[in-house]
């Protein structure tokens, strides 16, 4: 049974990938989730069942990752713990980011129905929705069980997977981690596909329906993790070479919830992009005002009815009349001027000419 224990040897560079896609992973969750929180609770003020939920997916995903941290950190120190009791612990912590990755699954799918939920109108695609989220539920739960407490007490895994004692990985862990990884994307795709018929038939701009397609989109983002995670599910199998097989079945099991979370957190935010947008042309239309409205000359859109605006200035002698304009010979002396239209000015123009100038009005 000495071959079925697994030993730290030969892991190479895997626990620091490990460790820093966790990490990173890790730091864009907790970035949606700040801004998600302040879109829905400050800008909208309409903090909802799915925003709760996620809370709660989030902080179990936080778990998650600080369990693998906590492995990761332990396999870099091979001289400490490639013992029996060092590889115990390990495994033991190993079980607790399993039933830590199950429970983030079953509020992450909870928050997603909720989150489709304030899309959806058509009764079926509702029902559709719920019974998504109640098989997710039920079997979210079934699986923490089975890779919690498949062995009774998680610290004794170790000692007993060795004896025989607990249920078998082969023929019911492996099959069962294929059901829940298929399970995850066929409920994100479900409820994701289910709107677009309805938003297709509704009577709203391209932009607007391109938005709502994309938050489908976005929505239904870990499951194409979910679909990357089936080739490594073998990986999970015990043997000597256990940690080293089973590292991409553990990278993909936190890259699949948490490029849902952050996904359906940057779904929320058109608001807040919107604003920002807003923001950036209201400074580059001030930036071109000044920029262009410094000379002084008064637009034609800006002179009433009533007057004529834009002729140059001319030395006619008060009481004239309209006369003959000439250049000033003082250069600076050039500008704008306004010159009122009387009655009877506009009474002698039907019976005359009007003077041409060579100027614009």
């Amino acid at each position: 049974m000495a071959d079925q224990v697994p030993t730290l040897d030969n892991l190479g560079s895997i626990p620091q990938s490990l460790f820093s896609g966790t990490v990173a992973i890790l730091a864009v969750v907790w970035l949606s989730a700040i801004l998600r929180v302040y879109v829905r609770s400050v800008m909208m003020r309409s903090f909802g069942w799915d925003d709760w939920t996620i809370m709660l997916a989030i902080v179990a995903f936080t778990v998650q990752c600080g369990y693998i941290i906590n492995v990761t950190k332990m396999e870099l120190q091979p001289q400490k713990y490639n013992n029996v009791s060092g590889i115990s612990t390990l495994v033991t912590e190993i079980i607790a980011f399993a039933g830590s990755y199950a429970v983030t699954g079953v509020f992450l799918k909870i928050s997603l129905g909720f989150f489709f939920l304030r899309i959806i109108i058509e009764p079926w695609q509702r029902m559709a929705i719920y019974f998504c989220m109640a098989i997710s539920t039920i079997f979210g739960m079934i699986y923490f069980g089975i890779v919690t407490f498949g062995c009774g007490d998680p610290e004794k895994f170790l000692l007993r997977t060795v004896q025989n004692q607990c249920i078998s990985i082969t023929h019911v862990v492996i099959p069962a981690s294929y059901v829940h990884t298929g399970l995850n994307a066929a409920t994100d795709w479900i409820m994701a596909l289910l709107p677009i018929l309805t938003i297709y038939k509704l009577s709203m701009p391209r932009i607007t329906k391109f938005w709502a397609y994309l938050l489908l989109g976005l929505g239904a983002a870990g499951s194409i993790v979910s679909l990357i995670r089936f080739g490594y599910v073998e990986g999970i199998r015990p043997g000597k070479h256990f940690f080293k097989q089973s590292a991409k079945f553990a990278l993909y099991s936190i890259f699949e919830p948490g490029l849902g979370i952050a996904a359906v957190n940057f779904a929320t935010l058109r608001p807040l992009f919107k604003k920002c947008l807003e923001g950036a042309k209201s400074v580059s239309y001030s930036q071109g005002t000044r920029s262009g409205g410094g000379n002084g000359r008064k637009t034609p859109s800006m002179v009433p009815d009533i007057q004529l605006k834009g002729l140059p200035m001319s030395r006619s002698r008060p009481g004239d009349g309209f006369r003959a304009f000439e250049s000033s010979s003082d250069d600076d002396s050039r500008g704008w001027t306004e010159i009122s239209v009387t009655p009877q000015d506009l009474e002698k123009a039907q019976n005359s000419r009007w003077p041409q100038s060579s100027r614009p009005f």
